[in-house]
């Protein structure tokens, strides 16, 4: 329609009055554009706020969940080693879990540790949780009233402080796992995957590699002969998007015929 409107205007003689009415109408719409986000309180700097950036995820949500393993240490685990990027330093902002409630019912309070830990070593399908640890919380959530019932937990910087805190160096190898859970739900999953391919299943970004996935610190986790799943663990940063500003905003919606005959209006003296 845009276009249209040009061939129109390019073959009719402009009437001045009119165009002077028009200018001034146009004026008064774009002085009002510009002022009443000020008006509500909307600054041209404002930020949008803060959008997830990943950097490991399971390309796959979960196709089936496992129990936990009981006992307090470290090495009765769920976890994931990877290695981080080229960058100068990485700190955890979010992270994502896939969790199911298993034979657990009524809806109790449960609690688990979300670890962050060095790995034994840096090699595909080897490297698992190390002894050092590095930054450790205790997530405290209430699970579902019904067994077999998937539910998300979705953490912000507030609920994992002591992760969020620790900022990673680059090109090294780290482990994220989860221990030492109060109640025996599950842990999610994707099954099905060949052996030595399921690190291809994981989305990685800002130039981290996935290393591994294990269960109880034994590498390679496999719930059968034929199946070396993903786990349902993602994690990474935020992202501050800004707001264009108040007049960038106003200039970009006004029509693109007004500015046509102003154009044309100054070409013509």
């Amino acid at each position: 329609m845009a276009l249209g409107h040009d061939r129109h205007i390019e073959t009719v003689a402009i009437d001045n009055d009119h165009d002077i009415l028009l200018g001034n109408a146009m004026c008064n719409w774009f002085r009002t554009l510009i002022l009443f986000p000020v008006m509500l309180g909307v600054g041209g700097n404002a930020t949008a706020g803060l959008i997830p950036v990943t950097w490991f995820a399971p390309t796959q949500p979960g196709n089936s969940n496992a129990n936990f393993p009981t006992g307090t240490l470290y090495s009765n685990n769920f976890g994931v080693a990877f290695q981080t990027g080229p960058g100068s330093g990485y700190a955890v902002d979010w992270v994502s879990l896939l969790l199911n409630t298993s034979t657990v019912s009524g809806g109790p309070t449960a609690t688990v540790k979300l670890s962050l830990r060095d790995t034994t070593n840096a090699t595909a399908y080897s490297a698992v949780a190390g002894s050092t640890e590095y930054a450790v919380d205790t997530l405290s959530f209430q699970l579902p009233t019904t067994t077999s019932t998937n539910f998300t937990l979705a953490l912000d910087e507030a609920q994992i402080p002591n992760i969020a805190n620790y900022v990673m160096s680059g090109n090294t190898a780290y482990a994220l796992i989860l221990y030492d859970p109060s109640v025996n739900f599950g842990m999610g999953r994707q099954t099905g995957y060949a052996l030595n391919t399921t690190n291809n299943y994981y989305t990685v970004g800002a130039g981290f590699t996935a290393l591994d996935t294990f269960r109880n610190n034994t590498a390679n986790y496999s719930n059968n002969a034929n199946s070396f799943p993903t786990l349902s663990i993602s994690f990474g940063s935020t992202q501050t998007v800004p707001v264009p500003s108040t007049l960038a905003l106003a200039v970009a919606m006004v029509p693109g015929w007004w500015f046509a005959r102003r154009r044309r209006q100054a070409d013509r003296g």
